[in-house]
């Protein structure tokens, strides 16, 4: 292509023209059917890939054009000549940036595939996505940073110096940063788990940021706790075993009643709810116990089983109104309580 007259502004354009119009038609061609190609596969990895290179075809595509272009115009553009290194750093800053951009999408999409692949949500955290994205942007700077002849062992050196006097400044937000680690790391707390808090507070695990984890409550409102709070704390995790609750249902039945009935009814109910609700434990066999003589019935617990915390609240509403209706059925008396008040006469 040197061969072109003597117009170097024509060659260049016919090459920014060329580079565009190839990066177009990867985008639009190749793209498509490698993602094709990936959506068949197992792996997610392909597929993230794919499209995180996408978006960047084309600009791609410009900066190696004006890579080819800087010798071109080198000789005919003084300016060109006199400024070319810079340039090129510029172009070689921005290759090495967008490419940075490109792994720390992938690498932090790679790492939420990973944690939905093993059904767990604790890779998908605010603090494990930051992190490793600073990770990745600090390397790219320091590689742009030598393009420009920066040396990096003596800034490295003073960070490590000057990073002693910040980390001194920063006790409380280092120590909830590492805390917070410390309990993604542990897997004893994971996004998504129903917690109860050493203070009486419920509710499920939103996130893990650098500073705070973040507890969304049945109300709707949202706990935020330090990270190191949390970790000193006693937490009574209901999913660290598994999601599903033992819950029970208190009744009385009055005395006259035949208690193997009243157990023969409460059992059918119970295990006809578990079967009819979508968040009840199908599998599960409900089971009676008969704990007190009441004041004026014998109590009794029925106990059943949802599959997360939040079911047991509407199973337990449609086990009561199934309950009592058969019991009505069945002529079993759920009593008033009864209290016998003596007056005694003044005479």
């Amino acid at each position: 292509m040197n061969g072109i007259g003597n117009s170097p502004l024509l060659e260049v354009f016919l090459v920014l023209a060329i580079s565009l119009l190839l990066g177009f038609l990867i985008k639009k061609t190749v793209i498509p059917f490698v993602l094709r190609i990936a959506g068949k596969t197992k792996w997610k990895g392909d597929d993230i890939i794919a499209a995180a290179v996408s978006p960047w075809i084309l600009f791609w595509s410009l900066l190696a054009a004006l890579l080819y272009a800087l010798p071109v115009l080198r000789g005919s553009l003084a300016f060109t000549a006199r400024h070319e290194s810079l340039f090129r750093s510029i172009i070689h800053t921005a290759f090495i940036f967008s490419i940075t951009l490109v792994v720390a999408a992938i690498a932090t999409r790679l790492l939420y595939s990973l944690s939905s692949e093993q059904d767990r949500e604790y890779a998908s955290t605010s603090i494990l996505g930051n992190t490793l994205r600073a990770i990745i942007y600090s390397i790219g700077l320091m590689l742009a940073l030598r393009l420009f002849g920066i040396a990096i062992t003596p800034l490295l050196a003073a960070l490590g110096v000057g990073g002693l006097a910040v980390a001194l400044a920063l006790q409380s937000t280092l120590s909830n940063l590492f805390a917070g680690l410390q309990l993604i790391a542990s897997k004893k707390i994971n996004i998504g788990d129903f917690v109860q808090l050493e203070g009486g507070q419920k509710g499920f695990i939103k996130d893990i940021t650098w500073r705070n984890t973040d507890i969304e409550t049945a109300q709707n409102n949202i706990i935020i706790v330090p990270n190191s709070k949390m970790t000193d704390s006693i937490i009574e995790n209901y999913f660290i075993n598994s999601p599903e609750v033992l819950f029970n249902v208190s009744v009385g039945v009055s005395y006259d009643s035949d208690l193997e009935k009243v157990e023969r009814v409460c059992l059918e109910t119970g295990k006809k709810i578990l079967e009819e609700s979508a968040g009840g434990v199908k599998y599960f066999e409900p089971f009676v116990r008969f704990y007190q003589f009441g004041e004026s019935s014998i109590d009794l617990r029925i106990f059943l089983r949802s599959k997360t915390f939040g079911d047991q609240f509407l199973i337990t509403s449609d086990f009561i109104k199934t309950l009592h209706r058969r019991f009505r059925e069945e002529g079993i008396v759920i009593p008033f309580p009864v209290r016998t008040v003596l007056i005694k006469s003044q005479t």
